[in-house]
């Protein structure tokens, strides 16, 4: 027999199994295999499925089926949800190991899943294992943050905060979803308790350290000494551009702040800028000078001409007369073996 037979017979059988269920059932069997069944009524082995579930709801091989024939068909998150539905089943029940299993094959499919996690990690505690369960809900609630859903990843976060089992990186997280949801007195209940744990300043804390102290500035950018605290942990990174920013505006609102003024000079410094960190040092000099603290101010006039040393102001200062002289006899001298003799 020729293709076109065989074409013909299946565009029948679909026709005549879809058909076979109308709109009505359709949405009860959708119900029952806790997902919309519609896309695969093109498909005569499914429609034969869903024919057998329509007739015998209670057959669990079936939904095992289901659930393998959206595997099959590359619709894992179909498949999950078939086996969703067959644990929820098992769990009106009152039948546990069996809520567990149909999990468990859930999360073999999909182990990033993030309602098959939460429902798992709720075994977990209702069974008295507790161990595995905030890890579950952490999975669950990148699922859901992944799904712009952030008030039930806070719920999840929540959840393992009331088990006290909440890493830094949990609470960091839940902060940063707090302050997303304008929930900001809760955010800084935690972020400040957080702020003070991690001033042990050790490697390994800096960079939360520093995520949790830019929240903190977001929140309450009129503290200074937030900023500053973010300015050294920056610099204990090594961050030395990033630091350099957050000083200058921290100098801008405060310009004569000597000790903002020498860690500008040490973040110039360490940037290479050489140019800015002895202007800085000509800065703090002269606020020293203003204040009559002459020792301080010609400490840093030393300094600079320790790199510059013709500096005329510095070396006019510190009283440095002779040196001054031989400075400007040379640059005299200098100018005048440039001077071109033209006869008239």
């Amino acid at each position: 027999m020729g293709s076109g037979f065989f074409s013909g017979l299946s565009k029948i059988l679909k026709k005549n199994v879809k058909d076979g269920i109308n709109s009505e059932s359709l949405k009860n069997l959708g119900k029952l295999a806790n997902t919309d069944v519609t896309d695969l009524m093109g498909d005569v082995k499914a429609a034969s499925l869903l024919s057998q579930i329509e007739k015998d709801p209670e057959k669990i091989e079936n939904y095992i089926q289901l659930a393998e024939l959206y595997k099959y068909y590359k619709k894992l998150e179909k498949a999950v949800d078939v086996y969703l539905g067959v644990a929820h089943r098992y769990l009106e029940q009152k039948n546990p190991s069996q809520t567990i299993y149909f999990i468990n094959l859930g999360l073999k499919i999909m182990p990033e899943h993030g309602p098959l996690n939460m429902f798992s990690a709720d075994m977990d505690i209702r069974m008295g294992r507790f161990s595995d369960a905030p890890d579950k809900y952490r999975k669950a609630a990148d699922y859901f943050i992944r799904k712009n859903d952030p008030m039930t990843a806070l719920y999840l976060f929540r959840r393992i905060k009331d088990m006290n089992k909440a890493t830094t990186k949990d609470l960091l997280n839940m902060s940063s979803l707090l302050i997303r949801e304008n929930m900001c007195g809760d955010a800084l209940n935690i972020l400040l308790p957080l702020n003070e744990k991690l001033k042990d300043n050790s490697e390994q804390t800096l960079k939360d350290k520093e995520a949790c102290l830019m929240m903190l500035h977001s929140l309450k950018k009129e503290d200074t000494g937030i900023l500053v605290d973010l300015v050294e942990t920056r610099i204990e990174m090594k961050q030395f551009e990033r630091a350099v920013i957050l000083i200058k505006k921290l100098v801008s609102n405060d310009p004569e702040n000597i000790n903002l003024l020498k860690r500008q000079a040490f973040v110039y410094k360490q940037m290479g800028d050489m140019e800015n960190y002895i202007r800085t040092f000509r800065i703090i000099a002269n606020i020293y000078s203003k204040e009559g603290n002459i020792v301080y101010r010609n400490i840093y006039f030393h300094k600079i001409l320790k790199h510059l040393p013709n500096d005329v102001e510095a070396l006019t200062v510190l009283k440095m007369e002779d040196q001054l002289r031989e400075n400007i006899d040379s640059k005299i001298e200098n100018t005048d073996s440039k001077i071109k003799m033209v006869d008239n």
